[in-house]
């Protein structure tokens, strides 16, 4: 029988995680879960013993099974995505391609894109919301990265940094094809990851 203790402080370390990961209030999970904040309180920092009517609700709330809160597991997470299940959510009739290689799941946004633009091809990005940086490193070709009204042309090993509010454009100008990788990186508050007095161009 698994003790008491170890459980109350799995219950705990679980339904904190899940709330911040949904990016959910003490408040707001404590009302979709029909229970008080006080009670969530003593849930997550496990000084509460939780009745099964409890532990079904939180879950409920939280949209996973109970099984989830309880798991004591405390191994650092990992995830391993294989080249074969790797999509491409963006294909040109040239042969582009972008490969979504991985990401995570909000507030905290990071994703992981590996391109390729055939020559003369473009993708049009939309502006992001505010706080959004995305990261790019060319790995083979010439690279052309237009930020609002800016151009900045990249060739094999440069890399590039901005404020992903804008419009901004990915342009392949050369005669054969590149590729490069990106990181999108967009926080869950209004925190800015890089002051836009700190961007340098490229």
């Amino acid at each position: 029988m698994q003790n008491p203790e170890v459980l109350s402080a799995a219950i705990g370390r679980n339904v904190r995680r899940l709330r911040r990961r949904r990016d959910l209030t003490l408040d707001l999970l404590a009302e979709r879960a029909g229970v008080s904040k006080g009670t969530v309180i003593g849930v997550e920092q496990s000084r509460a013993n939780p009745s099964i009517a409890t532990l079904c609700s939180i879950a409920d709330a939280l949209g996973v099974g109970v099984v989830t809160l309880i798991d004591p597991g405390q191994d650092p997470q990992v995830r391993i995505k294989r080249r074969d299940d790797t999509p491409a959510l963006w294909t040109s009739e040239s042969g582009s391609r972008a490969l979504f290689l991985m990401g995570t799941d909000p507030p905290d946004i990071v994703e992981l894109w590996d391109w390729h633009l055939a020559p003369g091809d473009v993708f049009d990005g939309d502006a992001h919301p505010e706080g959004t940086v995305e990261v790019l490193y060319v790995l083979d070709g010439v690279l052309a990265v237009t930020v609002g009204d800016d151009e900045h042309r990249l060739t094999t090993g440069d890399s590039i940094l901005f404020d992903a509010v804008l419009s901004h454009r990915y342009a392949n100008p050369a005669e054969r094809p590149n590729r490069f990788v990106m990181s999108v990186v967009q926080p869950g508050d209004d925190t800015y990851l890089v002051p836009p007095d700190r961007i340098e161009s490229a």
